[in-house]
């Protein structure tokens, strides 16, 4: 007869995206049963990533909804389960981890956490009710939708930089406005700055949304201060930065004032049993090449965990 005191999986993982998908891999590898735990499919953020250039083993790069399906498919091959479900909470059960989620209550011997990240938002007024109606955080998903019209970029990293390269074919014209230089890769850049229908407004805020049911346009001004100007433009594609999603770990460990866990080399925090791998850890690049070495290094460490659970 089954244990009623033994785990019902030795590894539960939060997250699909790369660093979820890479250590269910090496864990699933290691011979532990492990499922992973995810809400979006499988790459997470990676759905609306139209290419991945900075991803080892594609020399040509690849499209961010063709590598999650890959890795799921590898991972799964290999063994990992995959539960399409959303983990509410997270507790300590004597020796294992209790995992509350769609399809019930989940005992795991060890716990990873790889939930990723949100884009950040604006925070303006307007900004909820014109999601979808001239305002975007997917220009992959949504370029067609502004066809020969003007558009506007918000930031200026990679995620920036990237989507206005997918705009810059489709839009009249793209303005890319950051509150300070241009942060992304220099290749990113250097793309931007040679098409001729974009144009680079730095050290620039977005001050309002303008438009009731559907966005006419929005309010610029100097990031120093001083007067707001209006640009008409039909859509804007807001890449200010990203949000870790960690409101699963709050009261179970230390966050720090941006929402990331300290662990240290081998991804463990400081309750046994318990890792954190990818955007959530403090210092990540958030670099796919990183997550994915995160979450393989988290799944070494939570295999030798279990192991001594056994001893």
């Amino acid at each position: 007869m089954p244990d009623p005191s033994a785990p019902d999986l030795d590894l539960a993982i939060v997250g699909g995206g790369i660093a979820g998908l890479t250590a269910g891999l090496v864990a699933a590898r290691a011979g532990l049963h492990v499922a992973v735990f995810d809400r979006m499919g499988p790459g997470g953020q990676l759905i609306n990533v139209d290419r991945v250039e900075n991803y080892p083993g594609f020399p040509s790069g690849i499209a961010g909804y063709e590598l999650g399906p890959a890795t799921l498919e590898q991972a799964t091959a290999a063994g990992m389960k995959i539960e399409y479900a959303e983990v509410h909470a997270l507790a300590r059960d004597g020796t294992y981890w209790q995992l509350n989620t769609d399809r019930g209550e989940i005992r795991a011997a060890a716990v990873i956490v790889a939930s990723g990240s949100e884009l950040a938002k604006l925070g303006l007024e307007g900004e909820t009710k014109l999601h979808g109606h001239g305002l975007s955080y997917c220009a992959t998903c949504d370029a067609e939708f502004f066809r020969d019209q003007p558009v506007a970029v918000i930031g200026g990293g990679d995620s920036a930089l990237d989507e206005t390269l997918v705009l810059a074919p489709v839009a009249s014209s793209v303005t890319v406005i950051t509150r300070e230089a241009l942060s992304g890769a220099q290749i990113g850049i250097d793309r931007v700055g040679a098409l001729d229908n974009v144009s680079v407004r730095p050290e620039t805020t977005v001050t309002a949304l303008h438009g009731t049911d559907e966005l006419e346009g929005i309010s610029v001004a100097p990031a120093a201060g001083g007067d707001p100007e209006r640009l008409d433009v039909s859509g804007v594609f807001v890449y200010v930065g990203l949000e870790a999603n960690t409101s699963l770990l709050e009261g179970l460990v230390a966050l720090d004032p941006a929402g990331h866990v300290e662990v240290d080399a081998m991804m463990a925090t400081a309750q046994p049993g318990l890792f954190v791998a990818g955007d959530l850890r403090a210092g990540s690049v958030r670099l796919l090449v990183s997550c994915a070495g995160d979450g393989a290094t988290a799944a070494v460490a939570a295999e030798r965990y279990i192991r001594t659970l056994s001893k």
